[in-house]
């Protein structure tokens, strides 16, 4: 295999739903923008479905950018790293799994654009967002350090190889 074919990889599509453009507007663009690049705001929101257990699949009506933009800033490792906890099993991030590892992290990140935008829709008095996010950030910071207070564990996670 030539060096250009070991890097196809770069080329997969990583999809996020047209009907969270707004929202996406919102937080990216403007006066008051609290992500700097739209890829940055798709890592959070990925975040936020997998800390809410939510899973959406993107629909056909959808807007694609490579998963060479994430790796661009190695932020490629977290549609890795949620592969790897909702399939258990390595082998999703070989080349050939690789499609149903970035659905994952799609489906995450749909979910979490629409749980953003339920906060959004909470706190309409907050037009730009930056008080929603920082208050839903700090509350989900203190259940986490109250779990750790509790001796609270999630369960080991074992990884197939």
């Amino acid at each position: 295999m030539s060096r250009l074919d070991d890097r196809k990889w770069l080329g997969v599509n990583v999809n996020r739903d047209r009907k969270h453009e707004p929202l996406v507007e919102k937080l990216t663009q403007g006066d008051h923008v609290i992500f700097s690049h739209i890829k940055d705001l798709m890592v959070f929101a990925a975040m936020v479905g997998y800390s809410h257990d939510k899973y959406e699949p993107v629909s056909s009506d959808k807007i694609q950018i490579t998963l060479g933009t994430y790796a661009n800033t190695q932020q490629d490792t977290y549609i890795y790293l949620l592969a790897l906890l909702k399939m258990k099993d390595a082998t999703c991030l070989k080349y050939e799994n690789l499609n149903d590892a970035v659905k994952v992290f799609e489906g995450y990140c749909n979910a979490g654009l629409s749980i953003i935008q339920s906060w959004m829709d909470e706190n309409s008095g907050d037009p730009t967002g930056i008080d929603t996010l920082e208050m839903k950030i700090v509350e989900q910071a203190l259940r986490n350090e109250q779990r750790s207070q509790e001796g609270l564990n999630n369960d080991n996670l074992e990884v197939d190889f």
